[in-house]
């Protein structure tokens, strides 16, 4: 069984002008060792291996120098930084992402966010599936997301996913389930990998941006097992 954990960046325009899910996947049996090395990385960052808020990690925060690294060296941030990816990278860890881009969607009923899921949904369980596996998701908790979510996966698990192309999901089990991200190193990884992702279609071309970039494309984590951008060009959807 491969275990699947995912995070979101909502659509925020000006600042943020697409919608993004992203997901760290990793067979069940492999998941205490991926929580220990993120565990090392606590040690090293904190001085404690104990899951809390205090020792959390958020991409934003790492490369912001906020939040649990506020007032810490640019280079220390970047060291943590450093050592997260690897672990992201691992051969043990597949990463997948979504990106829809409102924009370019001239008309449709259905919020950004559903339409993301629906192709989270596909996207995993075809990874699943490649994988020859089961598998379970686990999602940050976000309360208003929480119930249609649940709703969703249901309804596609019943009758397929939406739309003309729409895939019938075999490979994925159970319901959604949720964690505050304090609560699991798995769910950390997942939102420092989403957060890069995002952050490498900014102008990362100054300053401590630059930096930041720099580790990212150095770390390998942009090739992904699965990968869903949509639309790619302006278009009318119903």
């Amino acid at each position: 069984m491969h275990l699947l954990y995912y995070d979101e960046v909502k659509y925020d325009p000006p600042t943020q002008p697409c919608f993004w899910l992203g997901a760290i996947c990793v067979d069940a049996a492999d998941v205490p060792l991926v929580e220990d090395a993120v565990n090392d990385v606590s040690e090293y960052a904190f001085g404690s291996r104990l899951l809390a808020k205090e020792t959390e990690f958020h991409g934003k925060e790492i490369s912001g120098g906020r939040g649990n690294f506020k007032g810490r060296k640019f280079t220390n941030r970047l060291e943590i930084l450093t050592r997260l990816l690897a672990i992201i990278e691992h051969e043990k860890v597949k990463r997948l992402y979504i990106r829809i881009i409102p924009d370019n969607i001239t008309h449709s009923p259905t919020p950004p966010e559903e339409i993301a899921f629906m192709y989270l949904i596909e996207q995993a369980d075809s990874l699943f599936k490649s994988l020859d596996s089961v598998g379970m998701l686990f999602g940050d908790y976000d309360e208003p997301f929480v119930g249609p979510s649940v709703a969703s996966l249901s309804r596609y698990r019943a009758g397929g996913t939406h739309w003309n192309r729409g895939r019938n999901i075999e490979n994925i089990i159970d319901t959604v389930h949720f964690a505050r991200s304090h609560h699991s190193r798995m769910i950390q990884l997942a939102d420092v990998f989403l957060f890069c992702m995002q952050f490498m279609q900014q102008d990362n071309t100054k300053g401590w941006r630059k930096g930041v970039a720099d580790v990212i494309s150095a770390s390998g984590i942009q090739t992904c097992a699965r990968v869903r951008v949509w639309p790619s060009e302006a278009q009318w959807y119903r």
